[in-house]
């Protein structure tokens, strides 16, 4: 699993999960920032790692700057708070 989202969280519902497909699209990519900011999505750390290799992360950041969910002045800093998210992913993976 790359990333998920959790709402509309039924009974027994599964959350909708983010595939290699869905990701490569930088709209979804945008979406799921988006819920991520309002802790409804998450991204494991294979998904962490599938954005980087797929995007790099200067065009995450631009991406991250439409969206406003990480609050990174710099790409530097946007790297920095990447990697923390990475590590929180990791868990989600165990």
């Amino acid at each position: 699993m790359l990333a998920f989202y959790l709402y509309p969280f039924a009974d027994n519902q599964k959350p909708v999960e983010y595939t290699a497909e869905d990701l490569r699209n930088p709209l979804k990519v945008e979406e799921l920032f988006d819920y991520c900011q309002i802790r409804e999505g998450y991204i494991t750390k294979s998904g962490w790692d599938f954005l980087i290799q797929t995007y790099g992360y200067e065009e995450l950041y631009r991406i991250d700057q439409k969206s406003g969910w990480l609050d990174a002045e710099s790409l530097e800093e946007y790297k920095l708070e990447v990697e923390a998210e990475k590590e929180l992913g990791a868990i989600l993976e165990d």
